[in-house]
């Protein structure tokens, strides 16, 4: 029994000791404090009667352990009355003061008179001590403490249910159903065991409870909240949440703005309330969105609606919704917006063919890059795409070295046009498979000068033009055309030499696969201050470290597989007869659509023929299957030539269409612009 006392009188040291660290100055928190203080108090007291040896320390400490009885339920009542907001006048206030010390004053008699306590004496319970006794006439007034306080805190509530006032109902129950607890406790606890001290015991869950409804009141006084961050509450409008948006109260600018929230209950969630469902909403977006923001329209007057969380001891406790007024200032905007419109229609219209033409000119710009760079790429059959790669490995440079959108810009046009003058070179000698002779060697040096004069035609490009002259210039001045050496090279030039080379020995070739990451790297370290400016080799060596998977390089396969569909054999043999001298070309041939689909289930292919009359599934038919799954390329084969079907094929996702017979350069015209060129885009 003694380990019950000393358990339950330091848990009650516990419960004071946390509610000091969350202690505020208000006064439902001296209540709570002050009762606090009273519980610990009285268990000292009951711990001291269970370790007395004698007959006067067991009254003594008695006595200490009655300062709980006597003031517990006093405090209890000024504490829901102060939730409640009801006022006790002074004079009752005193009387019930008075009354409490009165019965705390016999209890103060014991040992001295026979008015509260008679027939002291010492007695066992286990190793407990307990001070026997019979109850003298003035513990009579005792049990109007007990009872008396009971009954008052009752009607106190129902006059709150009744004047429906925005308080917390649900720290009324607690309050009340504790006390209630308390009494059914004390009373068992006295018919089974009368000698033992529950209400030691029951101290420790009242703290319990105390520390539960400290922590809760922290959010309930909604004016103390709100006047922590901004003191406008007769401008403003605040309405209170707590971390399960449940509502807690609004001020008087709320109510006015949405009538309903009248209608609430405190801590009850409002998503049945229809009257501010737009308010639930809200805060609804602002939990699972992060939306804080929203304006609202009330007659002829219009809010903005700000919702953040309220913030006490770096924890989040709730939420608070601000309504701000803001019918004035639209109204102001309005008047202002309306005498701009006409202003700014005009110049609308009088700028607007202005920025369209703009428009038109950058994208003819734009497509004649494309078209260029498309064109010098066509002539290479064993290097699609290097112009665009060498494009995009320089504006990758570029983004290294610092330089801004729009020079990373114009450094990618650059390297889109830089191989422009190949245009001038005969194709036997760019797609030569072997060594180069001293005479072709020439020739191919002649294309930076030939690019420069077309591209210096073009208003706005000379720095495209100056790139295009001098890409193959090396640092070390053995370059061509002109030999110029370091920093007399243009930037641009010398960012796209290296990109140029990186390309050169990362792309395929008839001859050769492109080369291991490895043995690049080791031609630019080789070539760094000789060939490249040593910092854009060392920007370029950055990259190359960066690209673990080796995808800096020319991904275009080597070998393409096309597939005929045709039901005329002889249109697979002469279809492979054109091809026969392209050794980069697969043909597979099959008689029908059905056989199509299957071998395209079984096979990637990089471009079909397709035949429009065939038997049982024609071409159309089957270019529909074929587009519901696959985007391969599609080049319809028609013997119609008097009627224009280009429209109505490509609505069906033709790529192209030829007519029979064939003419065997179109053929390989078609096939190669279908598998080679890369589409380039800005």
């Amino acid at each position: 029994m003694i380990y019950y006392y000393l358990i339950t009188t330091v848990l009650a040291v516990i419960n004071l000791i946390m509610l000091v660290y969350t202690y505020e100055n208000k006064k439902a928190n001296y209540y709570f404090m002050l009762s606090m203080l009273i519980m610990s108090v009285s268990n000292f007291g009951y711990l001291a009667v269970a370790l007395s040896t004698d007959l006067s320390e067991a009254v003594l400490a008695n006595k200490i352990g009655y300062i709980g009885g006597c003031f517990i339920p006093l405090i209890t009542l000024f504490l829901i009355c102060t939730i409640c907001n009801y006022s006790i006048p002074s004079w009752i206030r005193y009387i019930l003061y008075g009354y409490s010390f009165g019965v705390y004053f016999m209890a103060l008699s014991i040992g001295y008179s026979d008015l509260y306590y008679k027939d002291l004496s010492l007695g066992k319970l286990g190793d407990a001590t307990i001070l026997v006794h019979s109850y003298g006439i003035g513990h009579v007034f005792f049990y109007v403490i007990l009872y008396g306080y009971l009954v008052a805190e009752i009607i106190i509530l129902w006059r709150q249910f009744i004047r429906k006032k925005a308080v917390s109902k649900s720290k009324l129950w607690i309050l009340s159903l504790m006390v209630i607890f308390n009494i059914i406790i004390f009373i068992i606890g006295r018919m089974i065991q009368p000698d033992l001290e529950i209400m030691s015991a029951l101290y420790v869950v009242d703290g319990w409870v105390f520390l539960y409804l400290q922590k809760k009141s922290m959010m309930y006084n909604l004016e103390d909240s709100i006047a922590s961050t901004i003191q406008t509450q007769e401008v403003y409008g605040y309405i209170m949440f707590d971390n399960e948006l449940r509502y807690m109260g609004c001020n008087k600018v709320a109510q006015n703005v949405f009538p309903g929230i009248e209608t609430c209950k405190v801590d009850y969630r409002i998503d049945k309330n229809d009257t501010v469902k737009e308010l639930s909403e809200w805060l609804l977006s602002f939990v699972q969105n992060g939306v804080d923001k929203h304006q609202y329209r009330s007659g002829e007057e219009y809010f903005e609606i700000k919702i953040s969380r309220v913030w006490y001891r770096n924890k989040a406790r709730g939420y608070v919704v601000e309504i701000k007024d803001e019918t004035d200032r639209l109204k102001y905007m309005s008047l202002l917006s309306n005498y701009n419109t006409e202003l700014l229609k005009k110049v609308n219209e009088q700028t607007g063919e202005l920025v369209e033409q703009q428009k038109r000119t950058k994208e003819l710009f734009l497509q004649t890059v494309t078209a260029l760079s498309e064109a010098v790429d066509a002539k290479d059959r064993y290097t699609s795409g290097h112009s665009k790669r060498v494009a995009e490995y320089a504006r990758m440079i570029a983004a290294r070295l610092g330089k801004s959108k729009e020079e990373q810009d114009e450094i990618y046009r650059a390297g889109l046009l830089h191989d422009v003058g190949k245009n001038r070179i005969p194709v036997e000698i760019i797609n030569k498979a072997g060594k180069l002779t001293d005479e072709e060697y020439n020739i191919i040096k002649v294309h930076p000068v030939t690019g420069y004069h077309i591209l210096s035609g073009i208003s706005g490009s000379e720095q495209i033009a100056l790139a295009a002259k001098y890409h193959h210039e090396r640092y070390d001045g053995r370059g061509y055309p002109n030999g110029l050496a370091g920093d007399k090279i243009p930037e641009v030039a010398r960012i796209l030499g290296v990109a140029d080379s990186y390309d050169a020995m990362t792309s395929n070739r008839s001859y050769r696969s492109g080369l291991p990451q490895e043995v690049v790297k080791e031609e630019i370290i080789k070539g760094r201050g000789t060939q490249f400016d040593p910092e854009i080799a060392d920007v370029m060596l950055e990259l190359m470290e960066e690209d673990k998977e080796y995808s800096m390089r020319q991904t275009d396969s080597l070998q393409h597989r096309i597939l005929i569909v045709d039901d005329e054999p002889m249109n697979h043999k002469m279809l492979r007869h054109i091809m026969s001298d392209e050794p980069r070309y697969e043909i597979v041939a099959v008689k029908g659509g059905s056989e199509a689909l299957k071998e395209l289930n079984r096979e990637r292919y990089d471009l079909i023929f397709l035949d429009v009359m065939m038997p049982e599934m024609d071409g159309l038919e089957t270019l529909r299957h074929i587009r519901k799954i696959y985007n391969t390329p599609v080049v319809l084969m028609t013997g119609n030539k008097t009627l224009d079907t280009s429209a109505g094929f490509a609505e069906l996702g033709c790529n192209d269409y030829i007519t029979k017979p064939f003419l065997p350069l179109l053929i390989k015209e078609v096939v190669h612009n279908m598998t080679e060129r890369t589409q380039i885009h800005q």
